[in-house]
């Protein structure tokens, strides 16, 4: 072996047992600061307010507030029957899921303001939405808290904005619509060719 190879292992083998090391003492750190938390009674933030800040995307003003209609003000009784054709909300065609989902499996029936609850019993508003949709479609749901799935804007290293699942998809028929393709992009002209086009 030359002298120069032995340098090379000498320094990659140092260079290794330093990562090892600076791993192990992260781990025991992490694990020093769980037990530290356990131990004086401190919670865990389970917020997702602060966890995964959501732009807010204001509901029309000609259905909001739900309760202006569906409240037990207006003597208009929550219908758990299924149908196809809607009496006032015509412009939505319900494509989720087939046939078995209907508007109540989502919207709460005695507070339209409010989302179907979550198994706690604690209501979802609107700015939470993806909290509900997250019981359905849970591996998206974790893609997207992981920014895999969705769109955020923010810095790798910073704060972030989370984009609601319905910022991009329609909840009552969340599929996208078939798009055409746009044509291939031009060859980029590089030195030693011919500037003429074809």
């Amino acid at each position: 072996m030359t002298t120069r190879t032995v340098i090379c292992l000498a320094a990659f083998t140092i260079s290794v047992i330093f990562l090892g090391i600076s791993l192990r003492v992260s781990e025991l750190t992490w694990a020093q600061a769980q037990v530290d938390s356990e131990e004086s009674g401190e919670k865990p933030n389970l917020s997702t307010e602060k966890e995964f800040p959501v732009p807010l995307k204001p509901l029309s003003k000609a259905i909001t507030p739900c309760r202006a209609c569906h409240g037990p003000e207006k003597d208009f009784p929550v219908n758990f029957k299924r149908r196809e054709d809607l009496l006032v909300h015509t412009n939505i065609k319900l494509n989720h899921g087939g046939i078995r989902l209907w508007c109540l499996d989502c919207h709460d029936p005695n507070n339209r303001n409010y989302l179907a609850p979550l198994s706690d019993g604690k209501l979802i508003d609107f700015n939470h939405s993806y909290l509900l949709c997250g019981k359905c479609h849970g591996t998206k749901y974790r893609d997207w808290r992981l920014g895999i799935h969705g769109k955020r804007t923010g810095f790798w290293n910073g704060t972030k904005d989370y984009y609601l699942c319905v910022s991009c998809h329609d909840p009552h028929s969340p599929r996208f619509k078939p798009l055409v393709p746009m044509p291939p992009p031009d060859k980029p002209w590089t030195p030693g060719e011919s500037q003429v086009k074809k």
